[in-house]
């Protein structure tokens, strides 16, 4: 186990609606590949990373089913407010702030450390906030 990452309750998370997320283990770090990278409108990116097997487990059913397979069965990874968000509920969790954290191009094989959470909304398994990325 990694310390030191920020909770999605946590006031300087810019997690919006934290209680949407139950949290699974306070902070993880897993490896894979960047499957997609697609920009929400809450102001986060969704990131799908193809687990390396020794963390296969991470994942449910719920991440290769729900909304029609959207998240491609990989875990979803969420670095927070990398765009302005347009979903009004979301936008004041990210006033003022933007991410510095840079996100690798589709293909990097990676390092991503943060909560490991259940989205109640949504049912999938998710690393949220993503607190740090390493190419590897």
């Amino acid at each position: 186990m990694v310390s030191g990452c920020v909770q999605p309750d946590s006031s300087n998370s810019h997690v919006y609606k934290p209680d949407r997320l139950e949290v699974l283990k306070p902070c993880i770090a897993v490896t894979g590949v960047i499957d997609f990278i697609r920009q929400e409108r809450d102001g986060d990116f969704h990131i799908g990373l193809k687990l390396d097997s020794q963390f296969a487990g991470l994942v449910n059913a719920c991440n290769a089913t729900c909304l029609r397979g959207a998240e491609h069965g990989e875990l979803v990874v969420e670095p927070v407010c990398m765009t302005t968000p347009t979903q009004g509920d979301a936008v004041s969790s990210c006033a003022g702030y933007h991410n510095p954290i840079r996100i690798p191009p589709v293909g990097s094989h990676v390092r991503m450390t943060g909560a490991y959470v259940l989205d109640l909304d949504h049912g999938w398994t998710e690393i949220h906030p993503l607190q740090e990325v390493d190419v590897i």
